[in-house]
């Protein structure tokens, strides 16, 4: 054995060159150009979702501040739009106003401002109120009434009044400040009378709370009704009756009467709280006529003196306001501060068909 270097060794001339070994690194050249590429990929995608999600955050923002315009009574009565029901000169227009569901101030603020919108359109012939409501709050179906009686005054335009499957209660008391009113067959409407509405939660607060409520007044009546007392005495109860519910009535009997033009023990005859089907509704002279909505279109134009006309619903281009109105009143519902309690405990008089 020597220790000087080894010889190299070299194969025979005209041997082929044995081949190198094969390498790991070029087998893992593809998972890595794949892994970047899909890491490009991602990025690409993390950026376009940023992007889109800044837009709508943008649209949202600006929605929501239409709609908090809306809320807030501001919008301008313009942003309602026209959704043709049927074809015509657009110089000749039937508007068509929807008084759907229960009748409360933003109801009561949304017709409003579509009766604004149709008294200041020259265009506008003829209103057609397209009714589907068991009523609802006194105040509020009184402010109705009223803003109909007042456009037809003021606007001289003629107010027709188509219901669907309910205009019972509230929704009549709304009805009577149209020139004509028009009911199918089979809607429900009548239900003249005033119903109120207490909260009593002594048993509540006491017997499953363990909360005992004082209540320390100057004025004998001051707390009457008291929705943590045990129950209403008659006293109380002839009190509410007189001081709430009377005047209230009558004034629903005069309204009708006056609108009918009926004496008024005939609506006093009528006005026991019960509902009537349409032909029942036109034999005691509650209606004008039986029909659809295509009668009260011809009714409308008729006595606008049109032989052709465009018909025209106002809608607003967006939901967003009504979502957020929701969204309010559930969180008022779940708040149990003092004005949610100051809310409940507040008699509520309604002209309210509750037999749905």
């Amino acid at each position: 054995m020597t220790d000087g270097p080894q010889n190299p060794t070299y194969p025979p001339a005209g041997a082929a060159s044995p081949s190198p070994a094969p390498s790991a690194q070029p087998a893992e050249a593809a998972p890595r150009r794949s892994g970047r590429v899909f890491r490009i990929l991602g990025a690409i995608l993390l950026v376009l979702s940023l992007g889109a999600n800044v837009v709508l955050l943008l649209m949202v923002l600006v929605l929501a501040t239409v709609a908090g315009a809306s809320l807030g009574g501001g919008i301008d009565e313009d942003l309602f739009l026209e959704r043709t029901v049927e074809k015509g000169p657009s110089s000749r227009k039937i508007a068509v106003v929807r008084i759907t569901g229960l009748i409360e101030d933003t109801l009561v603020e949304r017709v409003r401002r579509q009766l604004d919108k149709a008294a200041r359109d020259g265009d506008v012939k003829a209103v057609i109120l397209r009714i589907n409501s068991p009523g609802g709050y006194l105040t509020a179906s009184d402010e109705l009434y009223h803003h109909i009686a007042l456009f037809s005054e003021k606007s001289g335009k003629p107010v027709v009044a188509a219901m669907d499957g309910v205009a019972a209660s509230g929704g009549y008391y709304a009805a009577c400040a149209a020139d004509t009113i028009v009911a199918q067959r089979t809607t429900v409407t009548g239900s003249i009378g005033i119903i109120a509405q207490f909260f009593f939660l002594q048993g509540l607060m006491e017997d499953k709370l363990g909360i005992q409520t004082v209540t320390l007044k100057r004025g004998r009546q001051k707390d009457w009704p008291n929705m943590f007392a045990a129950e209403m005495p008659p006293e109380q109860r002839d009190y509410i009756m007189t001081a709430m519910l009377d005047p209230g009535y009558n004034q629903f009997v005069d309204i009708v009467a006056e609108a009918r033009h009926m004496e008024r023990r005939e609506v006093e005859d009528l006005a026991t709280g019960r509902i009537y089907i349409g032909p029942e509704a036109r034999e005691n002279g509650l209606i004008d006529e039986i029909g659809f909505f295509g009668r009260a279109v011809e009714i409308a134009r008729e006595k606008a003196g049109l032989a052709s006309a465009r018909v025209v619903e106002y809608v607003q281009p967006f939901g967003l306001a009504n979502l957020l109105g929701l969204s309010t009143k559930t969180e008022r519902l779940l708040d149990l501060g003092p004005d949610t309690l100051a809310e409940l405990a507040s008699p509520r008089i309604m002209v309210l068909w509750t037999g749905r």
